[in-house]
């Protein structure tokens, strides 16, 4: 061998080719090739043409996951709190009335009379409404603001 094809061949990377298969026999089915994976999807939000209402969504949707959290996980810990002191006997909790005070607060009424605990999609409801009050750019809020729950 030459020392130029030497000193090529240690420079370039060497490939292999995948193993060859041989061909079917008669009996035997062809193998079957994996299909490429397809492209992963593309993201609706444009990151060179954010707007001003999919900003503060992203900011607010955020700053509601943290604050969320944080107050879950306040409530948490008073909950335990009051369990470990009610078995000490230092204090006593009354549940039923806590629960009453709970629905009179948060429970609506429909057009029956009969009472109705909120959900999911009343509280986000009741946030986004709350949020975009006077708000022009409701459409790209309520984008950016899923966006902001959704990476918070």
């Amino acid at each position: 061998m030459p020392l130029t094809h030497l000193l090529w061949s240690a420079v370039t990377p060497k490939t292999t080719a995948p193993p060859a298969v041989p061909p079917p026999s008669q009996g035997e089915a062809a193998p079957v090739q994996p299909s490429p994976a397809p492209p992963p999807p593309r993201s609706s939000v444009n990151l060179y043409e954010l707007t001003f209402g999919s900003v503060c969504g992203v900011c607010a949707g955020v700053f509601v996951k943290k604050g969320a959290r944080a107050v879950a996980f306040v409530m948490g810990g008073v909950f335990v709190l009051l369990q470990y002191l009610g078995s000490l006997s230092l204090v006593r909790v009354d549940w039923g009335r806590t629960a009453t005070r709970f629905e009179n607060l948060f429970y609506t009424t429909d057009a029956t009379g009969a009472k109705r605990p909120p959900n999911v999609g009343s509280l986000f409801r009741w946030i986004i409404d709350f949020l975009t009050a006077d708000f022009q750019q409701r459409a790209s809020f309520i984008a950016g603001f899923t966006l902001g729950l959704r990476i918070g």
